[in-house]
């Protein structure tokens, strides 16, 4: 019995021993995959060609990084240190990916061109159309604003500079149409304060008239992200106050089914001051809302 162990403590160490060769050589084999690759990569590529004649020091000097990661992770690899020459051959990775984002490939850099003017043309559109719905019913009509003209020349501009092709021109005039917009209906929605409930005929238009002015707050709050490009702890910052003021927004619906228009309103207010929060947050100074609760 006690030899049968002894041949069964064998068989399982002979196993477990073949399990260990087995698991070291794919390692080896993935590793020598990863390096095939990063050897392509800093030696033989595109990118490599790119960043050679772009003349662009900084993508020359995470080039050169790279190679020296790559010659380390070779030696560390040939002497049997694995997980060392795979973290050399990351870090190489990291390098190349760097040198490739300071000399983009002009192919892709249009497709991305195209993508950001189409999605601006899309937002700024629809900046065009809430400013200038706020613009008539705060001043009575929207004609003789500079800010709208100018924006709907802009955009004008672009379209004419996108057809032949001129996308990064199309998209610094979208961007200044965009930043004009965003900052025009800031100030203007910051201007509807309490002294409006006045003119209202009924308690239903006051309701209808805030919560216009709430979605187009919250409309503007993805498009301050976008532009200002907050720190990730801003943007945490940001959603919480949105989602603060979507509760806001759902309690002043259910009021308002209730024909309890009064209650709704200042539920609007509040959720609006949570969205002017959430846009200080993500960078974009606000004017705050003397009459909101």
């Amino acid at each position: 019995m006690t030899t049968g162990r002894h041949v069964a403590v064998g068989i399982a160490a002979l196993a477990c021993a073949g399990a260990l060769a087995q698991s070291a050589s794919s390692d080896r084999r993935a590793l020598e995959q990863k390096e095939a690759l990063v050897r392509r990569l800093v030696f033989d590529s595109p990118v490599e060609q790119r960043i050679a004649t772009a003349g662009n020091e900084e993508a020359r000097t995470q080039l050169e990084r790279a190679r020296a990661m790559h010659a380390r992770a070779r030696s560390l690899a040939e002497a049997g240190q694995l997980d060392q020459a795979q973290s050399e051959l990351d870090a190489a990775m990291r390098a190349i990916g760097k040198a490739r984002q300071l000399v983009p490939d002009p192919m892709a850099r249009a497709v991305d061109l195209r993508l950001r003017y189409t999605g601006l043309l899309r937002t700024v559109e629809t900046l065009v159309r809430s400013y200038e719905s706020h613009l008539a019913r705060a001043r009575g009509g929207p004609a003789g604003d500079e800010r709208l003209e100018g924006a709907r020349a802009r955009i004008d501009e672009a379209r004419g500079l996108a057809d032949p092709g001129h996308m990064a021109e199309a998209v610094v005039a979208l961007e200044k149409a965009e930043r004009g917009l965003m900052a025009g209906l800031n100030a203007l929605l910051g201007s509807s304060t309490l002294q409006y409930s006045q003119r209202f005929a009924a308690p239903a238009e006051e309701y209808a008239h805030e919560l216009d002015r709430h979605l187009a707050y919250r409309d503007l709050v993805p498009v301050a992200i976008a532009e200002l490009k907050p720190r990730r702890e801003a943007v945490g910052l940001v959603e919480r106050y949105v989602a603060a003021s979507a509760r806001h927004l759902v309690a002043a619906r259910a009021l308002a089914a209730g024909q309890r228009f009064g209650e709704a309103v200042d539920e609007l207010r509040s959720g609006t001051s949570n969205l002017q929060a959430a846009l200080a947050a993500a960078g974009l100074a606000v004017p705050r809302e003397t009459g909101a609760n």
